[in-house]
C-alpha cells in the first residue's frame, strides 16, 4: 500500500564527536605513567587511574583547553547558557581483555565525554550507548520484535561507537552508556571526564540556583 507519510524525530539526544589533534599525543607518555587502581569488581568496570583529576594537572593543559572548547560547542547546541565550563574529575580508564563496563550514568556531571587513545586491535570495542524506555516507578510494554530491527532507524534502542585513536565522544551525562566486552588482545585505553559549569547550574528565576 501506497501512503504519504513523514515520521518526525522528537528529542532526539545528540552525540557529539570529532578528532583531536595529533599534536595533543604528546601527552599520551603522562597517561601511560599513571598509577592504576581497580575496584572490586574489576571484571565489570576494567582499570582506573587513581589520580581522577588529570586534566587539571598543567602536562595537559592544552589538551585540557581544546576539550573545553569543543564542550561549549556543545552545550550552545543543547543550548545551555554559560560562558564558561570547567572539569569535574577525569581519568585514564583501561579495560583488559575480556574486560568490560556495565551499563551506566555520571551524576553530578552536566557533560561527559571520552578520548581515546593508543593501539588498536581489530573490533576494540568504544561505546555503547542505551535507550532508556522505561520512567522511574513505571512499567512499560515489552513488543513482539523483528529480527533484524536495527536496520529500522527508528527500532534502535543501542548505538555502539567504534574505537579510533584520537577520537573524542561528548554527550549529555545522563545518558545511559556502557562498554562492549574486550575480545581482542590488546588493552582498550580512553580518558573520561566529565565538565560542569564554572560558575553553577540552575536558574535564579527558577529558584533552582546552586552557585560553586
Amino acid at each position: 500500500m501506497q501512503v504519504n507519510y513523514e515520521m518526525l524525530e522528537l528529542f532526539p539526544t545528540p552525540v557529539y564527536t570529532t578528532m583531536i589533534p595529533v599534536e595533543f599525543s604528546k601527552v599520551i607518555p603522562f597517561f601511560d605513567r599513571q598509577d592504576m587502581g581497580t575496584d572490586s569488581d574489576h571484571d565489570n568496570y576494567g582499570f582506573r587511574s587513581k589520580d581522577s583529576y588529570l586534566l587539571d594537572k598543567p602536562e595537559c593543559s592544552e589538551l585540557a583547553e581544546f576539550i573545553l572548547g569543543n564542550a561549549k560547542i556543545y552545550g550552545d547546541q543543547l543550548g545551555y547558557d554559560y560562558q564558561k565550563y570547567r572539569f569535574g574529575q577525569s581519568w585514564i580508564s583501561v579495560k583488559a581483555p575480556g574486560q568490560h563496563h556495565t551499563m551506566h550514568t555520571h551524576p553530578n556531571g552536566l557533560i561527559s565525554g571520552v578520548f581515546y587513545y593508543g593501539p588498536v586491535a581489530e573490533k576494540t570495542p568504544a561505546i555503547k550507548f542505551h535507550k532508556m524506555t522505561a520512567g522511574i516507578n513505571a512499567s512499560y510494554i515489552q513488543p513482539k520484535t523483528v529480527d533484524k530491527k536495527k536496520d529500522l532507524k527508528y527500532a534502535q534502542d543501542n548505538f555502539s561507537i567504534t574505537f579510533e585513536p584520537g577520537l573524542l565522544v561528548l554527550f549529555p551525562s545522563y545518558l545511559h552508556h556502557s562498554v562492549p566486552l574486550n575480545k581482542t588482545d590488546k588493552p582498550r585505553q580512553s580518558l573520561a571526564f566529565n565538565v560542569v559549569s564554572e560558575v553553577g547550574f540552575g536558574d535564579e528565576r527558577n529558584l533552582t540556583e546552586l552557585i560553586f
